[in-house]
């Protein structure tokens, strides 16, 4: 008879166990927000589109295509002052959303060159942590990796 209440109250206890919690059940795990960001509207101005040279030997990851480093600068519209986090006249690098360089077939997709302007925002947090500083692109889409799939 004890044996009997034992294991029955053993297959409760996992029973138990293998249930979600109210709160576990109720809250989806998030990694590194939920975030915010102010947006300030701009251009980015490109700088030069030339071939990608590595500092080191064991710099970058393949690509199977010839990569390219691509600068640019961004102009708010509107003056940004007091935010620390707002570099003005410094020189970005465009990479693709997985942070690999693009290459020619993207540059002439996008018709990226150098001197020209297109609309860009700067997005930059204000909770969460997330990406501090992010460059948007409206007319580029950084996560287009047909080159990287060869279509």
């Amino acid at each position: 008879m004890l044996s009997t209440a034992i294991r029955l109250a053993l297959l409760c206890a996992l029973a138990a166990c293998l249930l979600p919690r109210p709160a576990e059940a109720a809250t989806p795990e998030l990694v590194g927000g939920p975030c915010r960001y102010d947006v300030f509207a701009g251009t980015a101005t490109f700088v030069t589109v030339r071939a990608w040279q590595p500092r080191s030997p064991n710099e970058g990851i393949p690509t199977p295509y010839p990569p390219l480093a691509v600068t640019y600068r961004f102009t708010p519209s509107a003056p940004i002052t007091g935010e620390p986090l707002y570099q003005p006249d410094a020189t970005h690098t465009l990479t693709l959303a997985n942070s690999m360089p693009p290459g020619p077939r993207f540059v002439a997709k996008y018709a990226i060159a150098p001197g020209k302007t297109v609309p860009c925002e700067l997005h930059i947090i204000r909770q969460g942590t997330c990406t501090p500083v992010i460059h948007v692109f409206p007319g580029i889409d950084r996560t287009d990796y047909f080159e990287q799939t060869g279509h």
